[in-house]
């Protein structure tokens, strides 16, 4: 591909009332957005980042390279553990039908995938896993978003092993994690000590797939994360 690849980045949905600046009479209209830095990310990578609007189908997979499934709300319980307490659940209506379709897509044609905090959640979901509901040690946002809070450990051989070696420190703003993992999913990476002290899943990959993810927010640290050279690459193929 002599092309700069182009990478679709699934966003969150508000009403024009939720953000600074807009008219109030656009109050009720639905605004799409993604956090820039998943973008700043992308095109220090290589690519070409775009937003993946909800109204969407999931035919505009065939158009793009690669996709990053971004953070952002929790996956409706209802989906993967309904006798849990929904209180526990902060979700939005109609992201998680619209990214499993998005990822249907990307499977089918083998369009690579790269998860991030919610991402990996919506990824494990979608294959049939389930999540904690609340792990507060883990949601660090009390602090910069850039902090350390605790590290994490991959498996010898994985992908994300030979993308970051076999330990680096990470930031952390989840409350969920995976549970039980779903079919055809493998775990490659946990949390290891700092003030984080329960053991999670913080990195999975997929069988047989270009798809990995991670619990982290990757695109919040300082300098070009190799996590996105990866999907850059993939991307390429």
């Amino acid at each position: 591909m002599s092309e700069l690849p182009l990478i679709g980045i699934t966003g969150r949905r508000k009403k024009g009332r939720d953000v600074n600046g807009v008219l109030s009479v656009q109050g009720e209209l639905d605004i799409d957005l993604f956090f820039t830095s998943y973008g700043h990310q992308v095109t220090m990578a290589g690519g070409i980042p775009v937003l993946i609007p909800r109204h969407s189908d999931a035919e505009v997979v065939s158009k793009l390279n690669g996709i990053v499934l971004s953070g952002g709300a929790d996956v409706d319980p209802a989906i993967h553990s309904p006798e849990e307490n929904p209180s526990l659940s902060k979700f939005e209506p109609g992201r998680d039908s619209h990214e499993f379709e998005i990822l249907n897509e990307a499977i089918e044609k083998d369009i690579p995938v790269l998860g991030i905090c919610r991402g990996i959640q919506v990824i494990n979901v979608h294959a049939g896993g389930t999540l904690f509901q609340d792990i507060p040690d883990h949601a660090n946002i009390k602090k910069p978003y850039d902090d350390r809070h605790h590290k994490v450990r991959f498996e010898t051989g994985s992908i994300l092993s030979d993308i970051y070696g076999s330990e680096i420190e990470v930031n952390s703003l989840h409350h969920q994690a995976i549970k039980k993992i779903g079919e055809g999913i493998k775990a490659v990476g946990w949390s290891t000590e700092g003030e984080a002290t329960e053991e999670v899943i913080e990195a999975i990959e997929v069988d047989n797939s270009r798809i990995l993810a991670v619990q982290w927010h990757p695109e919040l640290l300082p300098g070009a994360d190799p996590v996105f050279s990866w999907l850059i690459d993939q991307a390429r193929k």
